[in-house]
């Protein structure tokens, strides 16, 4: 979690990020760490799904709250469940002409980028149907 947590806070700081909001992008990196970590035996790819919905459902809730746009905690956040050690490990494999391990972390990799992509894509759409509903209703 402490991982997590100064990855997401130090991207925080390379995008600019206001400063009063980098403790709460480091929350955000700490709580997607702590979702995929203790997720992982139901297995990677259900893991980095799962974490990357928890990242964006918190950071859904803090720019609601703090009134700032959800990509402000968002980057930061996911940064640190990338998986570019898995990438690397990839090349690695292709380099070194192990192409059946690399084709097998290929594979690994583009599932786990394209979970983090659903976990994102899935809690932002409630978020926006959930808003845009509660804006009809008040009309």
């Amino acid at each position: 979690m402490v991982a997590g947590f100064v990855a997401a806070a130090a991207f925080s700081i390379i995008y600019r990020v206001p400063q009063r909001e980098v403790v709460r992008c480091g929350l955000v990196g700490a709580g997607g760490w702590l979702v995929f970590s203790t997720t992982r035996q139901v297995g990677e790819v259900g893991a980095y799904f799962l974490a990357a919905a928890a990242v964006t459902l918190i950071s859904e809730i803090f720019a609601r709250l703090r009134r700032q746009p959800v990509i402000v905690y968002l980057i930061p956040g996911v940064i640190p469940l990338v998986p570019g050690g898995m990438a690397y490990t990839t090349m690695l494999s292709f380099l070194q002409n192990e192409y059946g391990a690399g084709l097998e972390l290929l594979a690994a990799t583009f599932f786990a980028a394209g979970a983090l992509a659903g976990g994102i894509t899935v809690v932002s759409s409630v978020f926006r149907v959930y808003s845009s509903s509660r804006k009809v209703r008040r009309q």
